[in-house]
């Protein structure tokens, strides 16, 4: 099995470091880290988004070789399992993987704003309030007038940092909220079907709830009897519950991939984009680049 797997993820690998974003990213890498060892940290503040830089440098490898796994036990799974030989499928590998790709495409799209946002502002990142989130951070870049900031020539910045929006981030924001809120979003290698999960039973107390599940139940049933009964049914001392399946509990496969590749190319694109602005402004535009 490891021999099948590692082969998968050595054309896994090849294909990502081949690709044009990758090149990007990592010569601008490069570049940074040259120009940065020369610097003798500088008493700047502004060198602190170098800090945050390898940071993302980091995570950004860190992602691309979870993917690449990710990838390649999926394929070792669909070689050996084919589809409708089970009740569901789920492969542990590739849930791990998944998870390690889309908690760090989050955390790195974060970090790549804070590298940004370093440069204009210093804070300190041991006080949460004061370490801001991709929104925040571009909220501010956007308007810093409205926050009382005097920020100047941030548009380069942004430009590549609005890149990291869209229904892809949103739906990687999404499982990453499930995640890290006590819930496991299931993977499908084959695909949702109606059949896979357990039904959770919702106690309902607020009247936009119940009003919700009345039309839903009448819609079902329109006999107003046999409403009647079954919503008696649906009463355990006193409080009303609602059975159904959990919203983005299950999730399919080929939907993670897809915005999970997405998402990495947009975050090499825009990092490697954003290192090489760093690299030419104060207190790196100096040292020449080797």
């Amino acid at each position: 099995m490891l021999n099948s797997v590692e082969a998968l993820f050595d054309k896994e690998e090849q294909d990502i470091v081949s690709g044009e974003n990758w090149l990007l990213f990592k010569r601008a890498s490069q570049s940074l880290y040259k120009a940065a060892h020369k610097a003798a940290l500088p008493f700047d503040y502004k060198f602190n988004a170098v800090h945050w830089a390898f940071a993302v440098d980091s995570l950004c490898r860190e992602i691309v070789y979870s993917y690449c796994w990710m990838k390649a036990f999926a394929g070792f799974y669909k070689e050996k399992i084919k589809r409708n030989t089970q009740m569901a499928h789920v492969d542990f590998h590739v849930s791990y993987y998944a998870d390690n790709c889309i908690t760090r495409i989050d955390s790195c799209r974060d970090k790549l704003a804070l590298m940004v946002w370093a440069f204009y502002c210093p804070f300190n990142p041991e006080k949460k309030p004061e370490t801001l989130t991709y929104d925040g951070v571009m909220e501010r870049l956007l308007y810093p007038a409205k926050f009382a900031l005097s920020i100047k020539n941030q548009n380069a910045f942004l430009d590549q940092l609005q890149k990291l929006n869209g229904p892809d981030f949103h739906r990687i924001e999404k499982y990453r909220h499930y995640k890290i809120h006590r819930m496991e979003p299931r993977i499908e290698m084959y695909g949702v079907k109606s059949h896979h999960g357990w039904s959770y039973m919702f106690p309902l107390f607020s009247e936009k709830d119940i009003k919700r599940w009345d039309q839903a139940l009448t819609k079902e049933y329109p006999n107003g009897d046999l409403r009647k009964i079954v919503k008696k049914g649906c009463y355990i001392n006193g409080i009303l519950f609602e059975t159904r399946k959990i919203k983005d509990s299950i999730w399919d496969y080929s939907e993670v991939e897809k915005h999970i590749k997405t998402c990495i190319d947009k975050l090499m694109e825009a990092t490697g984009n954003c290192f090489k602005i760093l690299r030419y402004r104060s207190p790196l535009k100096s040292k020449k680049k080797t």
